[in-house]
Parts: structure tokens; sequence; C-alpha cells
């Protein structure tokens, strides 16, 4: 009687569990091209009596005896909640599907909406100015990572330089970052521009019906298929540069590192020491308690995210 006195509180916290991590166990990358469920990503179907969503259930590594009587207790949980549950419930159940992530406006059709002029930088640009310039081709840029500081002449100091902006879009784009969509994909910001010309995003900020995300997911394929993109990476690339809607919200991004080398107070030239990413425009570099200080900054796109739209050159420019 005491067993089974235990075994009945257990359940009891099971049950409570299982609806506990009922989104997490539903939290899974967006799917395959045609969004069904069990294809290459997608968010499976939850059952009733899961209790464990199955990376925890990796990490947790149970032996043959602990997988044998979480078994059993799955098998009591679920013959509880089909008895607890109305049939009108257990279709509710069997319907759910989890949230994406951001919100309509992504890559897919299905990203974050575009962050407010303020914060995106796609407002048309004033009389005279030029849109951000654009890469002609995705080239591989400079690697990156922290490098090694060469030792000085006699003479000279370095002062950390500081960014600033680097992350406006053009007015096409709406707030994407398609320079860095469309070299990461490996193509032009011309062909990915046209490939999303066919997406119907949802209107109002609202979530898209799941027969919306298959099709534009479709429609996307169809024009990128032909330039190599595979549906893995597009997800991928979709879900890197996808960001959360709000106010200063914006992709992935890292941002720059490097040194003014000073001389008399005068700057004589720039070393990088790390190029960040995420840079679609060209920032603007400044040199503290160093007046005059001008400089000509270089970004490298490429298909590896965590260096794209890297600063891969400074050099002095003329007066």
């Amino acid at each position: 009687m005491k067993h089974k006195h235990l075994r009945l509180l257990a359940m009891m916290s099971l049950i409570a569990l299982a609806i506990s991590v009922l989104p997490l166990a539903m939290a899974q990358p967006p799917g395959g091209r045609d969004g069904n469920e069990g294809r290459r990503g997608g968010p499976p179907r939850f059952e009733l009596g899961q209790v464990f969503p199955p990376p925890l259930l990796e990490e947790l590594n149970l032996t043959p005896a602990q997988e044998k009587e979480l078994n059993i207790i799955k098998q009591d949980l679920k013959d509880k909640l089909e008895k607890l549950l109305t049939d009108e419930q257990k279709q509710t159940v069997e319907n759910f599907r989890p949230r994406r992530p951001g919100g309509p406006g992504g890559p897919d059709g299905n990203g974050p909406p575009p962050p407010p002029d303020s914060a995106r930088g796609d407002r048309r640009p004033e009389r005279g100015q030029r849109p951000p310039a654009e890469p002609a081709a995705a080239a591989e840029p400079q690697p990156t990572a922290q490098v090694k500081l060469k030792e000085l002449p006699k003479g000279v100091t370095r002062v950390p330089v500081t960014f600033s902006e680097g992350h406006e879009t053009d007015p096409r784009d709406h707030g994407r970052p398609v320079v860095l969509i469309a070299a990461a994909l490996g193509v032009t910001p011309e062909v990915f521009r046209d490939a999303f010309s066919k997406v119907r995003p949802a209107r109002g900020g609202a979530e898209p019906e799941p027969a919306q995300v298959r099709q534009n997911k479709a429609v996307l394929m169809e024009a990128l298929e032909k330039h190599g993109v595979t549906n893995e990476k597009l997800d991928t690339v979709s879900n890197y540069y996808r960001y959360p809607p709000g106010r200063n919200s914006i992709w992935t991004n890292k941002s720059a590192v490097a040194n003014a080398l000073v001389k008399d107070g005068a700057v004589i030239g720039y070393e990088i020491v790390n190029g960040g990413s995420g840079y679609t425009s060209t920032p603007t570099v400044s040199v503290p308690n160093i007046k005059g200080a001008t400089a000509k900054v270089e970004i490298s796109y490429g298909k590896v995210m965590e260096n794209n739209g890297s600063v891969s050159a400074i050099t002095i420019t003329e007066k």
C-alpha cells in the first residue's frame, strides 16, 4: 500500500512536469521545405505521456533499467491523461504547434518584422547620398580571430578606436540584412531580393498560417536552388539572422576591435585586432583625443557567418 501511494505521488508530480516541459519539448527549429512534422528539424507532435523532451533525454543518458521504469511511468501517465481530458482537449493537444521565434519578415517570410526607423537605419538617403554599398559577389572574408600585436617602433603608441554605425540597410530591404543573408547563402543581394520579392509575409506582425509558411519556403527554394542553396542552408542562415522584434533590435553581430597607431599626436596607421561581424554598411571610426583622424574602412562578406560583414582593412585617408 505504501509503495502504491508513493507511485501515485510520483505520477502527480510527473503530470505537472509534463505540462511544464511542453513548450520545451515543442521548441524545435523550423522544419523542412513543406513544413511537415518529422522532416529535418520540423517540430514533432506532442504525445500524451511525454515527460522529457528528446534533447534532455539524450543529456540524461538513462540506464536500461531507468528507461524501462520511465516507459512504465509514461504509459501510466498517458492512461491518466486520456481519462482526464475531453475529446476536444485531446484534439487541441494533437493540433498544437509551437510559435516560431521572431515574427513575419525574416528570410523565409517568418522572421522578425523590421525594427523601427531609428534602429534599422533603412530611411531613405538624404539628397546627394547613396544607399550603403553592397558586395558585388560573396567573397570569403579575412579571418577575424584575435591577432598577436607586434612590437611598435619607439615613440609609437596604440590608442583603441571607436566604431559607430555600420548597421544601416538598403531602403529596398525594409530593415532586413540582405547583404549578410545573400553572402552567407553564396548569392548576390540582387538574387536574394528577387527571390524574396515573391514571398508573402503575414501582415501586421501576425503569425503566418502554416500553409503560408510552407508556400513562402517553397517559393524561396524554387528561386535559390538553382544557385546551389539547399534547404538546410536556408534554414541555418535564416535562423542565424533572425532577431526579436523591438526597438533597437538587430541581427547577430559583433563589434570590431582596432587600434590607431599614434606618434607625436597624429595617427600614422591602424591595426585590426578583431574584425567583428554583422556590419551591413561602412562603420565610422574615431580616435579619442586625436583631432583630424580620418580613416577608410573596408568590409568583407562571405559564407562563414561568424566572419560575415567583418572589418577587413582600415587605412588613412587624405584630408
